[in-house]
C-alpha cells in the first residue's frame, strides 16, 4: 500500500476547475510517466507542472480507509475524515457575502 505523500495543485479558470500540477516522491502503478509542460525532480519530489487538465465546474474525491487526505486552501489546511466522499464546486457569490465569509473565518 502507498504511503508516500502526492500533492496536487488545482487553480480556478474561467468557472473551472484545473489541475495546474502535481508532485510526489515516488514512482508507482497508475503514475504517469510524464504530464504537462516540465517534469524536474527538487528536494527529493518528482515535479509536473503546467498540465493544465480541465476538471470542470466541480472535483469529487473519496479519501480511503487508512489514507490522510488534507485540503489546503491559502494558509488554512483542512484534514478530511477517512472513507468519506467529498464535493468541491466553483460556484459565484455575491461579493458583499465573499467579503462577509472571509471575515468571520477570520474572526474565530
Amino acid at each position: 500500500m502507498e504511503k508516500e505523500e502526492w500533492e496536487e495543485m488545482f487553480v480556478v479558470e474561467d468557472g473551472q476547475i484545473v489541475l495546474d500540477s502535481t508532485r510526489f516522491k515516488t514512482f508507482g502503478a497508475g503514475v504517469p510517466n510524464d504530464a504537462g509542460e516540465d517534469t524536474f525532480i527538487k528536494d527529493g519530489w518528482v515535479y509536473m507542472t503546467e498540465i493544465y487538465q480541465p476538471i470542470g465546474s466541480q472535483l469529487v474525491t473519496r479519501t480511503g480507509k487508512t489514507t490522510e487526505h488534507r485540503f489546503i486552501t491559502g494558509d488554512e489546511v483542512f484534514k478530511l475524515e477517512p472513507a468519506k466522499s467529498y464535493r468541491v464546486t466553483v460556484e459565484k457569490i455575491n461579493l458583499l457575502h465573499a467579503i462577509g465569509y472571509f471575515i468571520a473565518t477570520r474572526m474565530r
